[in-house]
């Protein structure tokens, strides 16, 4: 009896023994994995404890939910992130500023997937850890505002905001061009495409529309049903994402009761295809525009530049859903979003290279990918994107990375 239990006891000490000092650790790295592979919602937490070799119950000692863990997740990645950036006092030099944000994007490109899952996964955050992460990202941009201040005293605080959130964008735009540069020369590049941005011509506001915001996403609908139950899913989605939507719930909040609801779409994913192809043709119908208005090769690229933020402005939803939701579509609709996508960031760098011709073509690229991210952050940003004369100046940043960015190596 006492040599039963006294192997039982032995066993027990070695288990515990084996266990890793670093498991909580483990469990995060593995988790931010398998988030980045298949989205928050598509990842168990028995996933996760399977990859690290424990149970489920053992998971749930270090963290009380899935939401909790991607919260940890993002907020190691976000501070590891930050404690790599130099500090911004008051009376910090401008002149420092190249170098300062070449050590940002350097800093980004070491936590590769913080982008993507903030990007992607953290609507899914429960409210008191989003509110730390967006406050040490908003403190973030507060620094960077006071530097570009003291570099441009004339600008309009709408603009010095829409710079220092450019900023951040552009630092944090590399997975797009991944595989083009190796780390440092993309550094290079996103350091000087972030300085373009913060010594961007000052915007000037259209005639007949200054100082108004873009509309809300929620008012482009017209008053048939179909039309809102579009706006509403594009709502829907957008907040919860695709996986956490659900067909009753779109049809609750329309009013539409049982199944009268597929008389319109027959599924969840004809509501997500029907948003991408509606937000796919009203960009290409402003591309037309854009380009049967130009007079120049600087009016083509600042034209088509402008049509795409007008759009993404006044479709907010739609442009969100098309980022975070398009790996959900069938396979023809995810071509022919990404071959509009394609279609659109060639014609950028048609009239890019017409500009700038002593660029590679991979620089260019590199620098389309770029304005389109800045543009696709700043407009899912409310507190930027809905100031008065906002959509100016994030035409004149995103044009700018474009026309002036200098791609040329250091001597």
């Amino acid at each position: 009896m006492s040599l039963n239990g006294e192997s039982k006891g032995n066993e027990s000490r070695s288990i515990r023994a084996r266990r890793p000092s670093d498991r909580r650790e483990q469990i995060s790295a593995n988790a931010r994995e398998l988030f980045v592979e298949r989205g928050f919602h598509s990842v168990r937490m028995s996933d996760i404890a399977e990859v690290t070799g424990i149970t489920s119950r053992a998971l749930y000692r270090h963290y009380a939910n899935k939401q909790a863990l991607l919260s940890h997740v993002l907020f190691e990645a976000q501070g590891a992130f930050l404690a790599a950036l130099p500090e911004y006092p008051a009376d910090a030099d401008p002149g420092a500023l190249p170098a300062t944000l070449h050590d940002m994007a350097s800093a980004s490109l070491a936590e590769r997937d913080m982008a993507r899952l903030w990007r992607r996964e953290a609507r899914h955050i429960e409210a008191e850890g989003l509110r730390v992460l967006r406050g040490r990202l908003n403190d973030l941009v507060s620094r960077l505002a006071n530097v570009i201040r003291a570099r441009h005293p004339a600008l309009a605080e709408v603009e010095v905001f829409v710079r220092a959130w450019a900023v951040i964008a552009i630092v944090n735009s590399h997975e797009e061009s991944a595989g083009l540069f190796d780390q440092e020369q993309t550094a290079r590049l996103l350091g000087a495409a972030a300085l373009a941005a913060v010594d961007a011509e000052q915007a000037e506001q259209a005639e007949g529309t200054a100082g108004d915001p873009p509309e809300s996403g929620r008012r482009w609908g017209s008053v048939s049903r179909r039309e809102q139950l579009l706006a509403i899913a594009a709502g829907t989605f957008r907040r919860s994402g695709f996986d956490g939507a659900s067909v009753d719930g779109i049809a609750m909040e329309a009013g539409i009761a049982g199944p009268a609801i597929y008389r319109y779409f027959e599924s969840k994913t004809d509501m997500l295809v029907a948003i991408a192809d509606r937000f796919r043709e009203w960009v290409s119908l402003e591309t037309i525009r854009a380009l049967r208005a130009a007079t120049s090769d600087t009016d083509a690229l600042g034209g088509l530049i402008g049509g795409y933020v007008k759009i993404a402005a006044e479709a907010e939803d739609l442009l969100s859903v098309t980022v975070t939701e398009a790996h959900h579509l069938p396979s023809d609709a995810a071509e022919r979003l990404a071959r509009a996508r394609t279609e659109r960031s060639q014609e950028w760098a048609h009239w890019a290279r017409a500009i700038r011709q002593d660029r590679s073509e991979a620089a260019t690229q590199l620098l389309v990918n770029t304005a389109q991210v800045v543009v696709d952050d700043l407009v899912r940003t409310p507190r930027v994107v809905h100031a008065e004369g906002a959509a100016e100046a994030l035409t004149s940043v995103a044009t700018a990375v474009l026309r002036d960015t200098d791609t040329r190596p250091p001597r």
